[in-house]
């Protein structure tokens, strides 16, 4: 998508593909909720939200054996409405702290854009390669505070359309996309 327009007026552009794993099961509800005061979420909603993720439990059947039933501590429900909203809120939230003060990017009708998300996936650009190391290097260590984990085997890198099955260069915690 940016690489067409890019390449149009002569500029490259490098796009590294993240994917984090489980990311929806990752989501801290601790942090969660320190997301939803920040953005003024009211107080009641924050207490609604709290009373239907936080002290859930759950048991796991395995064959006709049921474990014990333990607590969850992460993660959003799969099937609740408010889960993709809460998701993409706190992915924001991590990519606003991660990109805080960094440079690097593309410019998109005259705005800095240096990703590109929809639910879980998302891809990072930027003009240079080392570019887009620097952003992939704060996103990393940021989605570390988060608790968010990078699936480095599925992560690729590209500098071009016409080089989009070329192998990546861009590192996820020191590893190699």
């Amino acid at each position: 998508m940016f690489a067409s327009p890019g390449l149009e007026h002569g500029n490259e552009v490098f796009i590294c593909f993240v994917d984090y794993e489980k990311a929806f099961d990752r989501v801290d509800w601790v942090k969660m909720l320190g997301i939803l005061k920040e953005v003024d979420v009211d107080w009641r909603d924050r207490r609604l939200i709290v009373n239907l993720y936080m002290q859930q439990r759950a048991v796991v059947k395995v064959l006709q054996e049921h474990s014990e039933e333990s607590e969850l501590g992460r993660g959003v429900r799969q099937g609740c409405c408010l889960s993709p909203l809460l998701f993409t809120l706190y992915a924001e939230a991590m990519m606003i702290e991660a990109m805080e003060g960094v440079e690097e990017g593309i410019k998109v009708g005259g705005k800095l854009v240096q990703d590109v998300r929809f639910a879980d996936d998302q891809g990072m650009v930027a003009n240079t390669e080392s570019g887009l190391q620097k952003i992939m290097d704060r996103l990393s260590a940021t989605a570390e505070e988060y608790r968010m984990k990078i699936n480095i085997k599925k992560d690729k890198g590209y500098e071009s359309v016409q080089e989009w099955r070329r192998k990546s260069k861009c590192y996820a915690r020191g590893k190699r996309g």
